[in-house]
């Protein structure tokens, strides 16, 4: 049986931070510590530049000196894992990110997408490490096989392929030609894969969703005509009403499946950071917010389980 603290439905008005709770033989924090350390599986879900608040999620863990078993994630989460993983922390990840000059590493016009990867691709083998077996932590990370149709979890083999693939957001980000397959972001079939991590351990699993909101509105007010189009990418503004209509069907389906699996299966803990809805995937300038509202949604959810002592009240 499940117990719930704040649940939610599927396109209902949802609370922006949730904790769940599972009934088992174990029924207390002070328990799972006894029994299990202060041990967790992480799963830290997609969302661009939102998903810098897994950083600030990290560094709450840091300070209450859990230990992760195994990391899943999709897309920025998967990317966030993998320097977790390398054996960065969280402030050697922020220090990182603001020495990054971000217009440095995007190129442009590779197929299947208006952003490339060769520039990301530099990048990540200068951080990261070569294999998935290199890593501190095993990590996997999804995919979505655009030829078959079908969510595949990429945990062996080279680790720069797999990240590159769970980040490719389509039409936005270029597929990536990897182990015979043609893989783009796995966000689209499942974003918060708290399914992967159960596989990975036995450990209660916290769980960080920064997913677009699905209720976000646009502006049909601009300029949409195909010059303006033009002239806004050529000087790297992606935020045209097109670009904003494709994101924005990718975003409603997502937080459907994502709603989903929640219900199939909850975490023992599930923070969603209170990013607002302007704050977009390409917006790295606001990793000090990201991270602080991170920071703040942890320390919230991981306050009220610690002191879980007796279970809430089934809702």
């Amino acid at each position: 049986m499940l117990l719930r603290g704040e649940g939610f439905l599927p396109f209902m008005s949802v609370p922006l931070a949730s904790v769940f709770v599972r009934e088992s033989e174990v029924t207390s924090m002070s328990d799972i510590q006894k029994s299990r350390g202060r041990s967790i599986g992480l799963a830290l879900g997609g969302g661009g530049a939102r998903g810098l608040a897994h950083l600030g999620v990290l560094r709450a863990l840091e300070e209450r000196t859990y230990a992760i078993e195994a990391i899943s994630g999709c897309s920025m989460g998967g990317v966030i894992g993998a320097l977790i993983g390398s054996g960065y922390t969280s402030s050697t990840i922020i220090d990182l990110i603001k020495d990054i000059r971000f217009r440095d590493v995007l190129d442009f016009g590779a197929m299947g997408g208006i952003v490339g990867g060769k520039g990301i691709d530099r990048l990540l083998r200068e951080h990261v490490r070569d294999t998935f077996d290199d890593l501190d932590i095993p990590l996997k990370v999804t995919a979505v096989d655009v030829q078959r149709g079908t969510l595949v979890v990429l945990g062996t083999g080279p680790l720069v392929p797999a990240l590159l693939a769970t980040s490719a957001l389509p039409g936005i980000l270029s597929p990536v030609e990897h182990a015979d397959r043609v893989l783009i972001d796995g966000g689209l079939l499942n974003n918060l894969p708290i399914d992967v991590v159960r596989t990975m351990s036995l450990a209660p699993v916290v769980a960080v969703d920064v997913g677009a909101p699905h209720n976000r509105a646009l502006d049909f007010t601009q300029d949409h005509s195909i010059v303006n189009f033009f002239k806004r990418l050529s000087n790297r503004e992606f935020r045209t009403l097109t670009v904003e209509l494709f994101m924005k069907s990718f975003d409603i389906p997502q937080r459907f499946i994502t709603e989903t699996r929640l219900a199939m299966d909850p975490p023992e803990v599930l923070i969603r950071p209170h990013l607002d809805v302007s704050f977009g995937v390409e917006d790295v300038h606001r990793l000090d917010e990201a991270v602080e509202l991170g920071y703040r949604a942890a320390q919230e959810m991981l306050d009220r389980w610690e002191g879980s002592d007796s279970p809430p009240a089934k809702t």
